[in-house]
């Protein structure tokens, strides 16, 4: 079985090894971590379309060879990323796995689109010109990444180490900001739905931390719209905020786990 991950927002491959060390000692699993927005920026990607043709290319390279079935897992912006793979090439994935997933903006509200695009450039231009420590704080100080309450300190030793690693690629970053935005990202609900129900036996999980209230909310509210609400599994993580895979591999491994002995 081949597990491909893609890490979030200011992310590194590295992000998922606790999960992956965590699955191989129980599954015969191979991982594919790509660094995105390095590959990205390599692979001339410039949009959500571009991104996800490009992406499914180098996955269905990947796995010609093997004949395994293939799962698709991502945090945050990962997973925005990887429901647009899906989408784009629904018989490569037999599976999904989404952490702290926003599924998109309304289509019929261009203000609110309009707003959020706005709001990144001026994040990407900070990126660019600015003192490092003095983004990287800000960033962190956004409410919706605050640490949940049972991981504060452990975010706060983690916060350091990852601000290091992440300098040397503001560049990369900040494009990814630009081409990557919420704002241009189109409403996947209805899309996934239809990918579920389309052929037996594709799955979908999502999961929250409860500490993060927004992101729990966005998913509670489009399974109670939902066309397919009892294929898509939402599994909340007690005590962790809108950083799940940093916070709690544990349960993001766990959760894996189940999805990957179910197919």
């Amino acid at each position: 079985m081949i597990v491909v991950a893609l890490h979030g927002f200011f992310g590194h491959p590295d992000d998922w090894k606790s999960v992956a060390e965590n699955i191989v000692e129980d599954l015969d699993v191979e991982f594919l971590t790509p660094d995105l927005a390095i590959w990205a920026t390599r692979a001339g990607v410039n949009d959500f379309e571009s991104f996800s043709a490009a992406f499914n290319r180098y996955v269905r390279a990947f796995v010609e060879s093997r004949n395994q079935p293939v799962v698709l897992v991502g945090y945050s912006l990962g997973a925005r990323l990887a429901a647009a793979c899906i989408l784009d090439e629904p018989d490569l994935y037999r599976a999904g796995l989404f952490i702290s997933m926003n599924p998109g903006l309304p289509a019929s509200d261009i203000s609110l689109r309009k707003e959020r695009v706005a709001v990144d450039a001026i994040w990407s231009e900070k990126m660019r010109r600015e003192n490092w420590e003095i983004i990287w704080q800000a960033w962190n100080e956004q409410n919706v990444l605050k640490p949940g309450s049972r991981f504060a300190n452990k975010m706060a030793n983690l916060n350091s180490i990852e601000s290091r690693r992440i300098e040397g690629r503001r560049e990369a970053w900040a494009r990814a900001m630009d081409i990557w935005t919420l704002g241009l990202q189109q409403d996947l609900r209805s899309d996934l739905e239809e990918w579920i129900q389309d052929e037996e036996g594709r799955r979908l999980t999502l999961m929250t931390g409860t500490d993060d209230s927004k992101f729990t909310e966005i998913t509670n509210n489009w399974l109670q719209r939902s066309t397919a609400p009892d294929l898509i599994r939402h599994r909340r993580v007690l005590g962790a905020g809108h950083r799940v895979l940093a916070e709690s591999p544990e349960d993001v491994a766990a959760e894996l786990k189940m999805l990957l002995n179910g197919l």
